[in-house]
């Protein structure tokens, strides 16, 4: 309670990112937040070498921005720093793909259950996206798409989003496979595909379907979340375990199970990065007791088809 007696008041979606999110990026080095938003914007633009493109506007210089697209005839006549904005720098458009199954509802200890972070990574980059105007939409999923909001640049989506992503709850089996080819078809333009998820799912057919997704022009990331206790499995002596996902109980004795698990968990996540690799979709690991603004740098400028990065 605060000194006046009052319990208080649960803080929003939108507070949690713009806190522990937003701010701290505002604190990265300008170098790194250079690189984050080539990757949202540069790195999407047409591939159609040597063509034309459109004079679309301008806008107000951000830190970090490339000093060479700065207007200097605006500032010679009203001293002011805008940059130049073309009609291929417009042209992002994300799909955000939320993993709501059930295991997303695990957390260890006094930590933030994976759909927690999942929900602080998916706020966090739409509001990069439509600050840049980049169009960005959201699908939450199980076995299936419970919700699909198409991309747009607006803020009224935007604040849609943020209350899709608040009401979610975790529940449900895991189907990515099935979701990724349930959307793939709705994918008509080239775009960005960014799949936030724990990945507890059949490693082939997901792997089948990133194909999918790669075929219908879409640069794919995918971010796979870990809690400390699945990477530690600090279970000691006899523990029973409840299935979140419709699984009957299980009684193990956590000391003997442990080597058996770490192994199959290791042959899990590696068979999933080697799909990943070969499709030439970019996988980073990120923990869940990490720094959200840290993971989600690390992640975006992270190198190589599969990153091995641990946040």
């Amino acid at each position: 309670m605060d000194p006046t007696g009052k319990s208080p008041q649960p803080r929003s979606l939108q507070q949690e990112v713009q806190e522990q999110v937003l701010t701290r990026l505002g604190k990265v080095a300008v170098a790194a937040r250079q690189a984050v938003e080539s990757v949202l914007a540069g790195s999407h633009r047409s591939v159609r070498r040597g063509l034309s493109v459109e004079f679309a506007g301008h806008r107000p210089y951000q830190p970090g921005d490339d000093l060479r697209s700065l207007d200097w005839v605006v500032w010679a006549r009203s001293d002011r720093y805008d940059v130049r904005v073309y009609e291929e720098e417009t042209r992002l458009r994300a799909t955000l793909v939320v993993d709501a199954s059930g295991s997303m509802g695990y957390a260890w200890p006094g930590g933030k259950t994976k759909l927690d972070y999942a929900r602080m990574l998916a706020a966090a980059l739409a509001f990069l996206m439509v600050r840049r105007s980049d169009a960005v939409g959201l699908v939450i999923c199980d076995t299936g798409v419970r919700m699909h909001l198409p991309p747009a640049s607006t803020m009224g989506n935007l604040l849609t989003m943020l209350t899709r992503l608040e009401a979610v709850p975790a529940g449900g089996g895991t189907g990515l496979g099935a979701v990724l080819e349930e959307l793939a078809p709705r994918l008509n333009r080239r775009g960005l595909v960014i799949l936030i998820t724990d990945a507890c799912d059949d490693p082939e057919r997901l792997g089948n379907a990133l194909r999918l997704l790669r075929h219908r022009r879409q640069d794919v990331r995918l971010f796979h979340l870990l809690d400390p206790d699945e990477d530690d499995f600090p279970f000691t002596g006899a523990v029973e375990f409840h299935g979140m996902e419709g699984e009957p109980k299980l009684r193990i004795d956590g000391d003997r199970v442990r080597p058996w698990y770490r192994q199959a968990r290791a042959a899990h996540v590696k068979r999933v990065a080697e799909l990943c690799h070969a499709s030439g979709v970019q996988m980073v690991t990120m923990r869940t007791d990490g720094d959200p603004a840290l993971a989600l740098v690390q992640a975006l400028t992270a190198q190589g088809p599969a990153a091995a990065n641990r946040t």
